[in-house]
Order: C-alpha cells, then sequence, then structure tokens
C-alpha cells in the first residue's frame, strides 16, 4: 500500500509515547491499521499485546477488517473504551473483588441499565418522601442520565467522601455538584448510586468509573492488565474523558508504548466531559514523540481553504492546516435566503436536483445546530416526495416538546365540545385521555400521577368539562397545587374559546406559549443548558412554521397529513433517505453532498452556549463532512455567523473559485484575479502543497504555469505591488520548483 511520507513516519514509530495531530480526511485509520500490521509482522509486540481503541462500534469494526487483512490481525484486541473498562471489571469479579455486583446483568454496552435503575431510585424516592419528590414530576429521565453519565466521565462521585478512595485516588476524582437551578439532581444522584449498589449493578458508564477505581485500589488487577496489554494505540483521542485518560494513564505505565491520535480541532464534547486539554497536554505529560497527518483526503479546495480559515481563529489548538489533495471540482456555495421557509424549499429544489443527475439519497446530508431547525427543510421535503430520516431525533411534529404543546389544543377541543353539550365518542375520549396525561404537569403543577388519573377518569365518565373536574379536586390538594390547577383551567377555558373563535393558529400559539410560560419552562427543567434551550428553540420553530398555516384545526391537519405523507415514504426499511443529523453526529462521516442551514449568528455560535471556541470546531467539523458540493444558507436580515465573517468566507470562496478557472483555462486567457489567485493566494489559502505534490497536471504544464507565475511575481514586485496582494517572502519557492 503506497503511504504518504507522514503516514510513513507513523507506522515506523517503535516504541515509547507518540501524538499524531490528524486533520479531518487524513486516512488515520489506514496509518493505524498499517503501523500494528508492522509491529505483528517484525515481532515488536504479539498481537494478543496490542490494543487497538476508538469510541463506537462502527470505527473498531472498521479497523477489525482491516486488520484481519495482515497475519496476526485477527489476534489482536480491538475495543471502546467502555469496552476496555468492562473488561476491567470482569477481571476483578473474577478475583472476587466485586462480589455485590450481578456479572451475569453486565454487558459491553449495558446503556438498558441505567433507565432500569433511574426507575427504581425515583420509585424508592416517592416511597421515602423525599423533600424534592414533587420535582421528580417534571424529571426528564435523559436529560438526568446524562447529567449521571457526565459525571462518572468526569469521576465526580455523588458522595466522594463515602467512597474511600486510596489518598492518590482523591486528587483525581472529585465531588460532584449539581446542575445551576437543580440542587435536587445532586440528591438523586446520591440515591440513584444507592439503589445501584443494593441491585449490584452497573451501567455504561460505570464501566468507566468503576474500571478506574477498580486500577486504582488493587494493585493485582492492574498488573494482570500491563500483562495483558503492553501497546496501545487510541483513536480519536480528542474525545476522551477524565475516566478515559486516567485508564489509560495507568494502563500504560510505566512503558507507555502508548500513541495517541486524534485532532484537537475537532474537540466538539466538551459539554460531557471531553477537553481539548487532554490531548495538547499529551506531548508535555509524556515526553511524546508528535506527528502530524495533515493531508486530506476528502474534501475539495473550496472546504479545505474555507476550513482553514475559520479554525486559525481559536486559540487552544496546535497550530496547522489541512492539505489539499483532491482537487479544485466540486464547490462551496453561500446561500443568502429571505426567510426559513424559502430556505427550505431551495434545499429541497437542489437535492431533487441532485437527485435528478445520479446522486443517491443517501449521499446527500443536511447539518443542524440544533434539531429546531429541521420544521422548514422536512415541509419542503417532504411535498417534493423526498424520503429521509432525522437521525438522532424524530420528525419535528413528533418531537415531545411539540406533542405537549399540541396537546393543549386537543385538550381545549375536548373542553369546547363538553362545554357545549356534545359528548365524546370512544375515540375522542381515548385521544383526550392521552392528552391529558401529557399536558397535566407540563409546567410542573406538582400534580401526581393518580390524581391526574382521577380527573380524566371523571371527565370521560361524566362527560363533564374539564374545568369543573379541576375545580372539584382543587378542594382536595395543597395550596399551591390547587393555585396550579386554577391557571391551568383559565388556560384552557381560555383556549377553548379561542378555538370557537377560529382563531389563527400562529396567534394562538403564541398566546399559549406566553400564558404557559412554556419556553421558560424548558429552558430552565434541564440540567444542561444547551438541551433545555434547544427544547425551547424546537417551540419557537413550531410558532414561525405556524404561520400562514391558518386556524389551530386546520395546522393539526397539516402535521397529520405531514406524518402520513413522511411515512407512506419510508415504508421500505432498506430504502436510501437524505440524511438529517447535528453537527455533533456528524463528526467521523461524510457525504458527497452536504447542507448546513441557519448559518447565522445565534444559530452557529450557538446563543446559550459559553465555549466560543467548540462552537467554531462545530462548524469547522460541518464543513469538512462534504467530499464534492457544500451548501451553506444563511438567512437575510440576520447576521451571518462570526466565523464565516471572520474567516471572509465570500471571498476566500471567490479566491478558490479563481484559481479553479485559471487551472481549466489557458493561461493566455487568465484575468488578473485568477493570475494573482493562482501565483500568490493559492500559498495564502493553504492549497500550495497540492501543486506540489498532487498535481495531476502534465510535466510540460505544470513548467509552462510555475514559469508564467514567476513572471506574474516579478510584476507584482516590478510595479511595488506586493502589499495590496499580500506577497510575503518565500512567495516565490513553488514555482521555482516547479519550473525547473
Amino acid at each position: 500500500m503506497h503511504l504518504t511520507p507522514q503516514q510513513q513516519a507513523i507506522v515506523d514509530h517503535n516504541l515509547g509515547p507518540a501524538l499524531v495531530f490528524a486533520v479531518a480526511g487524513a486516512g488515520k485509520t489506514t496509518a493505524m491499521v498499517q503501523r500494528i500490521a508492522r509491529l505483528v509482522r517484525e515481532g515488536v509486540f504479539r498481537p494478543e499485546q496490542i490494543l487497538a481503541t476508538s469510541f463506537n462500534r462502527a470505527a473498531n469494526e472498521e479497523i477489525t477488517a482491516r486488520l484481519k487483512a495482515h497475519p496476526g490481525g485477527d489476534r489482536v484486541q480491538v475495543r471502546t473504551l467502555h469496552a476496555l473498562g468492562y473488561l476491567i471489571v470482569r477481571g476483578a469479579h473474577r478475583r472476587k473483588l466485586l462480589p455485590h455486583v450481578r456479572l451475569d446483568l453486565l454487558r459491553d454496552g449495558a446503556e438498558g441499565a441505567e433507565r432500569q435503575l433511574l426507575y427504581k431510585a425515583l420509585a424508592e424516592a416517592r416511597q421515602r418522601r423525599v423533600p424534592y419528590v414533587d420535582e421528580l414530576n417534571r424529571l426528564d429521565p435523559e436529560d438526568f442520565l446524562s447529567y449521571v453519565g457526565a459525571c462518572k466521565g468526569n469521576l465526580h462521585y455523588a458522595d466522594l467522601k463515602g467512597a474511600q478512595l486510596p489518598e492518590a485516588a482523591q486528587a483525581v476524582a472529585q465531588q460532584a455538584r449539581p446542575p445551576a437551578g437543580l440542587a435536587w439532581y445532586l440528591d438523586l444522584y446520591r440515591l440513584y448510586e444507592q439503589v445501584r449498589r443494593q441491585e449490584g449493578l452497573l451501567g455504561f458508564d460505570d464501566m468507566l468509573m468503576t474500571g478506574w477505581e477498580i486500577l486504582v485500589r488493587h494493585e493485582v488487577v492492574l498488573a494482570e492488565l500491563r500483562a495483558q496489554i503492553q501497546c496501545v494505540l487510541v483513536d480519536e483521542y480528542q474525545d476522551i474523558n477524565l475516566a478515559q485518560a486516567e485508564i489509560l494513564d495507568l494502563l500504560t505505565s510505566p512503558q507507555r508504548n502508548y500513541m495517541a491520535i486524534g485532532d484537537d480541532d475537532q474537540t466538539i464534547y466538551e459539554w460531557r466531559g471531553a477537553s481539548p486539554r487532554f490531548i495538547l497536554g499529551f506531548e508535555e505529560r509524556y515526553s511524546a514523540q508528535v506527528y502530524y497527518m495533515t493531508d486530506n483526503f476528502r474534501c475539495k479546495a473550496s472546504h479545505v481553504a474555507l476550513a482553514n480559515r475559520v479554525i486559525e481563529h481559536n486559540q487552544v489548538r496546535r497550530p496547522k492546516r489541512l492539505g489539499l489533495t483532491q482537487g479544485f471540482d466540486g464547490g462551496t456555495y453561500l446561500h443568502v435566503e429571505a426567510n426559513a421557509e424559502q430556505m427550505g424549499r431551495h434545499i429541497a429544489d437542489e437535492i431533487a436536483g441532485a437527485l435528478g443527475v445520479g446522486y443517491r439519497h443517501d449521499q446527500i446530508a443536511i447539518l443542524v445546530r440544533i434539531y429546531a431547525q429541521t420544521p422548514p427543510v422536512e415541509q419542503f421535503l417532504i411535498a417534493r416526495n423526498i424520503p429521509y430520516q432525522v437521525v438522532g431525533s424524530e420528525p419535528f411534529y413528533e418531537r415531545t416538546e411539540v406533542r405537549v404543546l399540541l396537546d393543549y389544543c386537543h385538550v381545549a377541543e375536548a373542553e369546547r365540545l363538553l362545554e357545549a353539550g356534545a359528548s365524546l365518542s370512544d375515540e375522542q375520549a381515548q385521544a383526550f385521555q392521552r392528552a391529558w396525561r401529557a399536558i397535566y404537569n407540563q409546567p410542573t403543577r406538582y400534580l401526581s400521577r393518580a390524581l391526574a388519573d382521577k380527573i380524566g377518569d371523571f371527565v370521560v365518565r361524566s362527560q363533564l368539562p374539564l374545568t369543573r373536574a379541576l375545580a372539584a379536586a382543587q378542594g382536595q390538594i395543597g395550596e399551591r397545587q390547587a393555585k396550579a390547577l386554577g391557571r391551568l383551567a383559565d388556560d384552557l377555558r381560555w383556549l377553548a374559546s379561542a378555538l370557537a373563535a377560529r382563531r389563527l393558529a400562529e396567534a394562538t400559539l403564541r398566546q399559549l406559549d406566553e400564558r404557559l410560560q412554556y419556553r421558560a419552562y424548558l429552558k430552565g427543567s434541564s440540567g444542561f443548558p444547551e438541551t433545555g434551550a434547544a427544547k425551547a428553540a424546537s417551540i419557537t420553530a413550531l410558532l414561525d412554521y405556524a404561520a400562514r398555516k391558518g386556524t389551530i384545526p386546520q395546522f393539526l391537519q397539516h402535521l397529520e397529513a405531514l406524518a402520513t405523507a413522511h411515512q407512506q415514504m419510508i415504508t421500505d426499511p432498506n430504502q436510501p433517505t437524505v440524511t438529517i443529523t447535528t453537527m455533533f453526529r456528524a463528526k467521523g462521516l461524510e457525504w458527497p453532498i452536504v447542507f448546513v442551514p441557519h448559518c447565522n449568528q445565534g444559530a452557529i455560535p450557538y446563543e446559550r452556549m459559553a465555549s466560543l471556541e467548540e462552537e467554531r470546531r462545530l462548524l469547522y467539523v460541518a464543513i469538512t463532512r462534504s467530499r464534492h458540493i457544500l451548501h451553506l444558507h444563511t438567512l437575510r436580515g440576520q447576521p451571518i455567523t462570526q466565523f464565516l465573517e471572520e474567516a471572509s468566507a465570500a471571498s476566500t470562496l471567490e479566491w478558490v473559485a479563481a484559481i479553479q478557472r485559471a487551472l481549466a483555462s489557458e493561461p493566455g486567457s487568465w484575468r488578473t484575479d485568477e493570475m494573482v489567485g493562482l501565483a500568490v493566494l493559492s500559498q495564502r489559502l493553504g492549497l500550495s502543497e497540492y501543486f506540489r505534490t498532487w498535481w495531476d497536471a502534465p510535466p510540460q504544464q505544470k513548467q509552462r504555469i510555475a514559469r508564467l507565475a514567476l513572471r506574474i511575481l516579478q510584476s507584482i514586485d516590478k510595479h511595488e505591488l506586493g502589499q495590496q496582494v499580500r506577497m510575503l517572502p518565500g512567495d516565490d519557492q513553488l514555482w521555482r520548483e516547479l519550473a525547473g
């Protein structure tokens, strides 16, 4: 296999610590596999002694498949870091160091255990009548489990003192703290851990925390693991958290046959414990040999130039540039749309056009910062009969926070019918019961499920309005709950009258949101500021989407029609679909055509995020997902994202286009911008290595263009125009090499 000099240097690394900065699309898996194959082939390590690890099963499956092509490669240990934690736990259990853990319930990827544990902890909390019991009715299970996962990944203990860690370990672990405004999260975390220990269970994130704890407590387990694994390669090192970093530190000591491979510019999971400090501090911590893989084998010139101009504004990073290898075809297009609806229509039209010229659905992706940005895009994909899948979420009309607001309308419709003396049919009664269960504690009213069921059953049985049932219930509960029911009754009367008056959906839903303070509730009810803000943004998107779509009944019918049409498009599970997903989930993936909507300030960087540099990395990741065509969409009347503004995106793309035109035409016909672009700015844009190494033009053509570029530089210098075109010393070196 032909390797670049950068890849070959990594393959040739023998012993000791090494750090590889590998940019997006650099072929790091190839270098990683080839190095392992060489180490086995030359007998440096037995295959069983080598651990290759990455963060997801798909990446590990690729490594495994490639290793099978090499002698002994099928005996190399390829595991996720969570699976490494499981290996540690299993070894400790075999030595009877975890007597209370039920090993039969452990498995690699035991994500389901956390939810079962949470349900048991909630039942225990209610039985104990803990001080925060009323808060449990508004708990978002995913949000709380994300908090627990982040705590465990960062070695933040629910009860650090009670853990009685060895002294050295106490310098690493910390006492967990609750999220702002949710002090009871820490109390529930403590109870959750008590229940977990009583049940003898370990969840997915316990593989890391417990795995680390075993190694710091039991030297015999650590020694056994070190004997099994004597060479470690870690892919995507920028994504590790504290627990993973410390497990790897213990495992690789003292020999430090330890290679970390990653890209600090793609550290986008700080909110769940990753930090660029781990990869940026690796060289100093281990006195590591540093290598670079800067050749990008995915993107075209416009993507490479723009990505470099975006990311260079980050301060916490190792300076480096993507190197172009894939040439100047393809393109990046910056679109300014009149509004979100026009943007959705334009994206759907572009996708239809791409499908018309032979692209497959699964070769196209739409990358959003948050899922709230999808409604206008989804609408026009459905209208165009283009199958799509929202990866990591539901279509916008099925998201929980959206359904709750719409369920208020369903409950109010039942209220309107009953107030008018009508009766609910069996189907209407079932719809009412479902909607009532969804809204009774959204926002929080501290009502028990038992009371809510009693109220709902009374309405269906008596065929009396819900507001009367609420009034009757007020005398049976505490003052705070009674006031909440009174406000709910007022809101439902108002909404029922709005339905009767056939008010427009947009105005009605906006006023309903204001009366409920629903978006404010969503923002404040999450342990992660971004999670709550993203849910609130979904409501904002729904309110905007409701414009010009008639009354509430008409709007609900419209959404039902969308759902039906979408379901009809995706009946075949093997049918390829257009991908809609977030920038977070897109990392590690690539598509020929990529769309990035809402490239505006407030969307990217997202208004609620504290880390501006992580937000810039997100856009960098999005830009580098495309293999051929990249569409960036902005909305007129809103500031363009500062990341594109800083990168001078429009002029950067214009200069790349000028170079592209120059290479596609005869030098005698070049315009001034094409001359300057090729001779000077190709180096400013980080594209010069392409001409030195990857340009496949005939030698005579290279020589002719290089000599012309030298004449252009001489003319610029002669007429003292160097400052105007940003000439620097050494700008002529590339062209002198090529001119011969």
